[in-house]
């Protein structure tokens, strides 16, 4: 077997666009790893066409399908998993214990050469799967995890066998679990390029409602208040850069969030309670600022030398308060990105301008082709009618970002590190 992944078989239920992406990698690898998809009809035909899986099985087949497989991975929305839990307690050849209650995980129960089954999930949230799932009986041993991996796109006819590469993977096994018990999952997680991060459920779930459920709670709320008087001449169009990553977000499906707000309701609650509180202490800034002394002021050459001290005095335009909110915006935005702790940290990113002309994308994307550089992430940035873009490129290593300077420059065009 190819070294990388030792499991003979796994199994992932709901086989939609990670899933998918999943078995696309594992077959791009030429693992001898086979892979058995359970889902729907429809689901399956696709998996089928498109050679992602050796074995396929309904969703009603868990008898058969939850044998004989080193890992089962449920990639189903959340309560969906949560339903297909219940059904794995319920399978008749798993250990028993007295009045057909699940044996406990610590069971010796004999199941003859049946052998310990890790089951995990892809659940955007954890503590009620992680309930759920450490009640399952002997052979099964549950440890929960989520990919912060996604697309816009769904179905595995979609799928992108580098979608977890560099992304965090969170893996939550109940306390006081040994490592060896879910490093099959490790195993595949660092297969797929992913950051794994051991955490307890309760963290993620806390974690996970500030800095991903409350953003698409706001983002949603942003877009959906635009006002009348906007609306009724059009005027949001008009809306900037700004206004469209903030909302860009809110264009996500009702169906995946439905899950995510019923089972992280209350963390998600106090993460918007919290950013309430901030924004009206912004409120109270902006309302006590003293706009005809700032305005008055900026007439005076007096003004102007009040201005230059202006970090080290009081404004006279009582707006200290406001700039304080800012400078905890700059270090909270900072922080996100700081070294050994943001997955992204470890990109070197370097911007170039583009002309606006066709083919102008090109002219930088092949000469770094042809050199071999890989180029991990990009975006398109200040994209105006006849004034040039800025093209976002970022790399891996320091040294690839160094190449593709010094390249770029060789061919005329202004290369900036960021």
């Amino acid at each position: 077997m190819i070294s990388g992944i030792s499991m003979r078989r796994i199994t992932l239920v709901g086989f939609g666009l990670l899933a998918g992406s999943i078995a696309a990698a594992v077959k791009q690898a030429g693992f001898a790893t086979k892979i058995r998809a359970v889902s729907s009809k429809a689901s399956l035909d696709k998996a089928r066409d498109l050679g992602l899986a050796d074995e396929f099985f309904g969703y009603d087949q868990v008898e058969e399908w939850s044998k004989d497989t080193d890992l089962i991975l449920l990639c189903a929305p959340i309560l969906h998993i949560l339903k297909t839990i219940d059904a794995l307690s319920k399978v008749s050849w798993a250990a028993r214990g007295s009045e057909g209650a699940p044996a406990s995980v610590g069971s010796h129960t004999s199941l003859g050469a049946q052998k310990t089954c890790l089951v995990s999930d892809i659940g955007s949230t954890k503590v009620e799967i992680c309930k759920a799932g450490v009640k399952l009986p002997v052979p099964f041993r549950f440890v929960g995890s989520h990919p912060m991996a996604g697309s816009e796109k769904s179905g595995c006819e979609n799928n992108d066998p580098a979608i977890f590469e560099n992304a965090y993977w969170f893996v939550c096994p109940p306390e006081g679990t040994e490592e060896s018990v879910y490093a099959p999952l490790l195993e595949l997680v660092k297969f797929l390029g992913a950051n794994a991060v051991v955490f307890p459920p309760e963290h993620h779930d806390r974690t996970m409602a500030w800095v991903s459920h409350m953003p698409q709670m706001l983002s949603s709320t942003l877009a959906g208040n635009l006002p009348e008087r906007l609306l009724a001449h059009n005027y949001q169009h008009y809306a900037g850069r700004a206004f469209r990553d903030m909302t860009r977000i809110a264009a996500s499906s009702w169906g995946m969030w439905h899950d995510i707000a019923v089972t992280n309701r209350d963390e998600t609650v106090r993460a918007l309670e919290e950013v309430r509180d901030g924004a009206n202490k912004t409120i109270d800034a902006m309302k006590a600022i003293d706009s005809d002394a700032a305005i008055s002021g900026a007439e005076s050459s007096a003004a102007v030398k009040l201005a230059s001290s202006a970090a080290s005095t009081p404004a006279a335009d009582k707006s200290d308060a406001l700039a304080a909110i800012f400078k905890q915006g700059n270090e909270g935005r900072a922080s996100l990105f700081a070294p050994g702790r943001n997955a992204a940290s470890a990109f070197f990113e370097i911007t170039v301008p583009l002309k606006d002309k066709p083919g102008a994308l090109l002219s930088v994307m092949q000469p770094l082709a042809e050199e071999g550089l890989n180029i991990r992430d990009i975006e398109l940035m200040k994209v105006r009618e006849n004034v040039a873009g800025t093209l976002l490129l970022a790399f891996k290593t320091e040294a690839e970002a160094a190449r593709a300077v010094k390249l770029l420059k060789y061919l005329g065009y202004e290369v900036k590190e960021r």
